[in-house]
């Protein structure tokens, strides 16, 4: 059962970062945070992470998401023009984290990995193609919590914490003065 339930969670994870890294607008980072965050809470806890770390986790990753509600562009903006080099990044992000997973992917604890290295490296794709700051912070919260669910207690309690202060930072673009 808890192979399944870890099979779901990174399934759900690396859903919800692709859909991170192919959104263009709030609802859209809203919903990829959600669902990036309980893909990992779920993978955490079949692979039998400390209950307090998987719920510090599902608070931060939570947290963060709904601070994000805050900026960006309104509506969904899935899947916008210039959008394909995303999709393949996530099919080849998910392949090469297979591969670095190795043969622990026949348990709960491999498939965590897994799913936290992808988030992670989708993650940093995002941050490094992102052309807005709301966009920037959404992908770095997203990376909060991959990073976190690599560790332990701890890596999760910090990742969460991270994911959630970034989620705060205001990401409104500065105005630009008139020349």
């Amino acid at each position: 059962m808890t192979e399944a339930a870890a099979a779901v969670g990174a399934a759900a994870a690396w859903i919800g970062v692709t859909l991170l890294a192919v959104g263009n607008a709030r609802r859209a980072m809203v919903a990829a945070l959600l669902v990036v965050t309980a893909g990992l809470v779920l993978t955490a806890a079949a692979a039998g992470q400390p209950p307090l770390g998987v719920a510090a986790l599902a608070a931060g990753g939570t947290a963060a998401a709904a601070l994000r509600l805050r900026g960006g562009p309104p509506g969904w903006g899935v899947l916008p023009p210039g959008s394909t080099p995303g999709l393949v990044a996530a099919i080849v992000v998910l392949i090469g984290a297979a591969v670095a997973s190795g043969s622990d992917l026949g348990s709960p604890p491999g498939v965590a990995r897994l799913a936290a290295l992808a988030v992670a490296m989708l993650a940093v794709g995002r941050i490094l193609t992102a052309d807005r700051r709301w966009a920037a912070l959404g992908g770095a919260s997203a990376l909060a919590l991959g990073l976190g669910a690599l560790g332990g207690a701890t890596a999760l309690v910090a990742g969460a914490a991270v994911s959630a202060v970034l989620g705060a930072i205001d990401a409104e673009e500065p105005v630009e003065a008139a020349e």
